[in-house]
């Protein structure tokens, strides 16, 4: 039998401007820049890549600016250009709709947080998305691009690198979805900026290696 692998590197962007406010709902919010700490943070990441030898196939980012950006930063330290990267709107974050901007106390009244703990999974905020949807595009994107790309080239090779530059809940949502674990603790999953989630898929299915793996702040 085949041992031929897919090895998938999940990577949360570096800490934005918007992760510096946290009183306010952000949701997607796409234009916003990396912080001084987060080019930083992506830089540390970077290193990890060039001193642990992780040589990648190739790199996905979603089409927000701070994962472009933290794709960019840790790219350039491993000589891999910002223009090889492969984007997609589908690896965005949660769309939180008419929120984003507002205060989270304004937003999170005690009737809206009854709702929102009586079927979190399918809670949207108004104009925005559920985690459920969140969990069904990024599987869908796995499944239409990955696995496919997976499936046509290893006859080729014998393991197959991939990162892939997108967002905290959106990882989440994804775990949920590979693992079928329940709803109800997709919050409880803790992923910090530039962590990286490790999934490894082979003629078993998907393995869980590491999550929220942030040693290269340690070094």
């Amino acid at each position: 039998m085949s041992n031929k692998m897919l090895d998938l590197y999940l990577i949360r962007h570096a800490e934005s401007e918007a992760n510096n406010n946290p009183h306010l709902i952000s949701g997607r919010s796409n234009e916003i820049p990396l912080s001084e700490v987060g080019k930083y943070q992506a830089e540390l990441l970077g290193k990890r890549f060039k001193d642990h030898k992780i040589i990648f196939d190739r790199w996905y980012s979603s089409t927000a600016v701070r994962t472009v950006e933290t794709a960019r930063i840790s790219g350039k330290v491993v000589e891999h250009s910002i223009d090889e990267v492969l984007k997609s709107p589908e690896l965005l974050e949660l769309d939180m709709g008419e929120w984003v901007g507002r205060l989270r106390t304004e937003a999170y009244t005690p009737e809206v947080l009854s709702k929102i703990n009586s079927d979190n999974w399918n809670f949207a905020p108004p104009g925005g998305e559920s985690q459920r949807e969140v969990e069904e595009r990024m599987l869908r994107w796995v499944n239409g691009t990955l696995l496919k790309k997976y499936q046509h080239e290893q006859e080729k090779e014998q393991e197959i690198k991939m990162a892939v530059f997108t967002h905290g809940l959106a990882i989440k949502c994804l775990l949920r979805g590979i693992m079928d674990f329940s709803t109800n603790i997709t919050y409880r999953i803790h992923i910090d900026n530039t962590s990286i989630t490790r999934l490894n898929y082979d003629k078993n299915g998907w393995h869980v290696i590491t999550v929220n793996d942030t040693s290269h702040f340690k070094w």
